[in-house]
């Protein structure tokens, strides 16, 4: 399940990829927000927070799968950089806490709650 369709990302969120890069990769994107809600998103209702989010951090998959991993490359005595895992995983999370952090679930309690 989708958060958001190719509609919103394109005409609502102004996204720029294709549609078919957009569908596989925004499927990833509900994925993870859905693994980090914890399966609170009501989605009969899904609010704009909730899209907005979907769009960025499918918008980040984009440019992580497009990087893959490669921050720098040098020709002479040839040098290659690799941009750690945990890097992106942190800017796919500090997304996810931007968009989400305030927004609520049906009984009030953050999205984002993990329990006490």
């Amino acid at each position: 399940m989708r958060y958001c369709d190719y509609t919103y990302y394109k005409n609502t969120y102004g996204g720029s990829m294709p549609e078919s890069s957009f569908l596989k990769l925004s499927i990833e994107a509900s994925a993870y927000i859905k693994r980090n809600t914890h399966n609170r998103i009501d989605e009969s209702n899904i609010p704009n927070e909730v899209k907005d989010c979907t769009c960025s951090i499918t918008d980040k998959l984009k440019k992580i799968e497009k990087r893959k991993g490669k921050t720098s490359e040098s020709v002479g005595s040839w040098h290659i950089n690799y941009q750690e895992n945990s890097e992106d995983n942190n800017e796919l999370y500090n997304t996810l806490v931007d968009f989400l952090l305030e927004v609520k679930d049906s009984r009030g309690e953050s999205l984002l709650y993990r329990g006490c």
